[in-house]
């Protein structure tokens, strides 16, 4: 977009020069480079015209004007980019200048300096600090080589906003370790649950082996297959020893140096460890031994 537009001046005694308005302004010139603006509602006198004194009328854009500005420009770190969405208001404040120096194409101009600008600022910053990348483009009123180029052809910048990020390919960079973050997490929260349900089972399927009730810690294990293979285990090993006493228990009767009170004694010490009777060839019908069985036991060991 130019912001000048040039005609020559014409006097005519039926019309009248058109007026200025606070968004364009008449520059008007002759041969000798001299000057006359013409702003704000005002026009161009007759007398000036009538005189001959100017040739040349520059029609300026005085309106505020919006440049904008995506892409994605070098960080420091290496490979990893900012996105910036830049948007400037800009505005001819000294319109003499503008044509002096022939700056219409203005849009051409930012076009051209902003992209050097912008990286002479990111590549200072890493990726993880694009706030402060903001905060230094938003300063561009006061420091820049850009903003002080647009002053020098009577162009100031009025505003500007500016949102700083990370690059699309750095943002699905970053989301990859965010995903890997949340799987760890529910891993491990999965495992705190999982380790909670076995204490749990595990509890009940204790309790149920202390009772000598087998057959219960073994439907409670029956869903879970590492519980399950604990409790057959133990049901083996709970057999195997009781074969073992057993049969421990026939020798004790069997060997003629040890009397009664001895073989008494010892089988009451096994019958705290097993709530049944490990002899069951000569256990009763019920589910303790007496004294008597004991003593009844022991005589027919011994021939008595």
């Amino acid at each position: 977009m130019n912001l000048i537009e040039v005609k020559p001046v014409k006097f005519s005694f039926f019309e009248k020069q058109p007026a200025s308005s606070m968004s364009q302004a008449f520059v008007y010139t002759n041969e000798d480079n001299h000057f006359l603006v013409v702003k704000n509602g005002d026009r161009i006198t007759r007398s000036d015209l009538r005189a001959g004194k100017y040739n040349k009328m520059y029609i300026v854009n005085m309106s505020t004007l919006n440049f904008q500005y995506e892409n994605e420009v070098p960080s420091q770190d290496r490979g990893r980019k900012f996105f910036v969405d830049l948007s400037i208001d800009y505005k001819v404040v000294d319109p003499i200048s503008l044509i002096q120096q022939n700056a219409g194409e203005i849009v051409t101009y930012i076009q051209k300096k902003l992209p050097y600008w912008l990286e002479e600022i990111t590549s200072d910053y890493p990726v993880s600090e694009a706030k402060r990348v903001k905060r230094h483009i938003e300063d561009l009123h006061e420091h820049s080589s850009m903003v002080a180029g647009l002053k020098q052809v009577g162009v100031a910048v009025t505003d500007i906003n500016v949102l700083v990020k990370q690059s699309s390919h750095d943002q699905l960079h970053d989301l990859e370790f965010v995903k890997i973050d949340q799987e760890h997490e529910l891993e491990q929260h999965r495992r705190e649950k999982q380790l909670m349900k076995a204490r749990s089972l595990a509890k009940e399927i204790q309790e149920s082996i202390q009772k000598g009730d087998l057959l219960t810690a073994l439907l409670i294990a029956e869903n879970n297959e590492d519980a399950r293979d604990i409790v057959k285990r133990q049901l083996q090993h709970e057999e195997s020893f009781r074969f073992e006493v057993q049969d421990q228990i026939r020798r004790l009767l069997l060997d003629p140096n040890v009397n009664e009170d001895v073989a008494r004694e010892q089988i009451s010490k096994i019958r705290a460890y097993f709530p049944h009777d490990p002899v069951p060839e000569h256990r009763p019908s019920t589910a303790r031994i007496e004294d008597d069985d004991v003593r009844s036991i022991y005589q027919m060991t011994k021939g008595e």
